[in-house]
């Protein structure tokens, strides 16, 4: 779901503060320190029940408050969600006044953050590009939370047996890990596929000129964390010798990755931190797009600090970016980079000075 608009009581430096959005394109602009993401860590903290900025979330209270309250609301649906943190309690989240779990407000205003933690996409851990595949197969499979917990509960119990050597009951937890892994890499393989294939798409839509061809070059592909020619089972028979030495599984859905390369070669060799960004707004907004056009469902992309690291024909290259999807996008700049040419392209977008609103 697109929110139409978010209340902002006591949080950071907004005492009181509402926005009514754009259900596409929404650019925040201001200087240093007037509150630009502290707005993008309001929606995503209502949407998510956690901050992009600080595992502290009592931080985001106003220095002379006690409490900060968010609310957030969908014309669409007519859903209310609110997000209530006292000083030294736990953070209440409520849909329609009920009371709600983190996994529930993620499920329905699904929201994905793209801040400096994200730019460096083919730079960082396997975990990271992991973690983003799994939060969008949850959002579109209704069963891959309960297979990706009782994967990774399985696993936890054959690292014990592994660590405790008590190897008699390995056998077991192999075959159950096996079972649960497969099941979970086929689902991970559909929407990879899905996404990949719409990342293709929009690669070609947006007709790049001759200086950002490289994007043209790129080739994703998906290491499912053990020998494509094998199952599983296989796999986990066959390193059994090694796990025992080493005390853990070194095989399975737990070490797969996305890998990305550009002719063969591991694209953070050659792409640079500004390109790096753009394919990892690309591939993001590749994954909204399929959870949107296949699975119905309407995610929202923060993107903080857009055009730091892009120099103009890549910021151009987002700007027709957001002429092809058609999901929520909320995005902050310290400039006004939208000029009256681009606005009236981006006919649903809107633009707020930070620095009026506070």
């Amino acid at each position: 779901m697109a929110l139409s608009s978010i209340t902002l009581s006591s949080f950071r430096c907004f005492n009181s503060l509402k926005i009514d959005l754009s259900p596409r394109a929404n650019f925040f602009y201001g200087k240093n320190g007037s509150g630009k993401t502290s707005i993008l860590e309001a929606i995503y903290l209502v949407c998510s029940g956690r901050s992009f900025k600080s595992s502290n979330i009592e931080s985001a209270v106003m220095l002379d408050k006690e409490s900060f309250h968010l609310k957030a609301y969908d014309n669409e649906s007519g859903f209310i969600i609110e997000a209530y943190k006292e000083r030294s309690k736990s953070i209440q989240l409520k849909l329609n006044n009920k009371k709600i779990t983190i996994s529930e407000a993620a499920k329905t205003f699904p929201a994905t953050i793209i801040d400096n933690k994200t730019f460096s996409f083919t730079e960082a851990a396997p975990a990271f590009r992991r973690k983003i595949l799994d939060r969008a197969v949850f959002l579109s499979d209704e069963s891959y939370s309960a297979n990706w917990f009782a994967y990774f509960r399985a696993l936890k119990q054959r690292n014990k047996l592994l660590k405790d050597r008590q190897l008699a009951s390995l056998e077991p937890w192999s075959e159950k890990l096996a079972s649960l892994g497969e099941t979970l890499t086929d689902k991970r393989k559909i929407f990879f596929d899905q996404t990949k294939n719409e990342f293709s798409n929009i690669i070609k839509s947006l007709n790049l000129k001759a200086e950002k061809i490289f994007i043209n070059d790129i080739d994703v592909q998906y290491d499912q964390g053990w020998c494509n020619s094998q199952d599983l089972i296989s796999t986990l028979t066959l390193e059994r010798d090694t796990d025992i030495r080493r005390k853990v599984t070194t095989r399975g859905p737990h070490k797969a990755d996305i890998k990305i390369y550009i002719k063969n070669v591991d694209a953070k060799e050659i792409l640079s931190r500004g390109e790096q960004k753009l394919l990892a707004i690309i591939w993001l907004c590749s994954q909204h797009e399929v959870l949107r056009s296949i699975y119905g469902i309407k995610p929202t992309l923060l993107i903080d600090d857009v055009k730091s690291e892009l120099d103009i024909d890549t910021f151009n290259i987002y700007i027709s970016l957001l002429k092809l999807i058609e999901n929520q996008v909320i995005f902050s700049n310290i400039e006004d980079q939208i000029n009256s040419k681009i606005e009236a392209e981006l006919i649903n977008i809107k633009k707020f000075h930070v620095e009026q609103l506070s």
